[in-house]
């Protein structure tokens, strides 16, 4: 019984839901405003991350060209 209460409470919020973003422009404003957000937030966690990974890779690629060059001086001692 629980279940079905708690599955038809849901179904009721999210025609509420539904019936308010369709006929109330306040909130589908809201509803807009916050997507919006949520995208540009997401937008800016991507530009970090590839700024990372830039960093990242370059760290590498350091490190590369240091052990290359150990292994060199390496192999002209031997």
């Amino acid at each position: 019984m629980k279940d079905v209460m708690m599955l038809l409470g849901f179904s009721m919020g999210l025609l509420t839901g539904a019936m308010l973003y369709k006929y109330s422009q306040g909130a589908k404003d809201l509803v807009d405003q916050g997507e919006k957000k949520i995208v540009k937030g997401a937008k800016q966690m991507e530009k970090k991350a590839e700024k990372g990974i830039d960093q990242l890779e370059q760290k590498v690629k350091d490190g590369m060209q240091k052990v290359e060059k150990k292994m060199d001086k390496q192999e002209t001692k031997n």
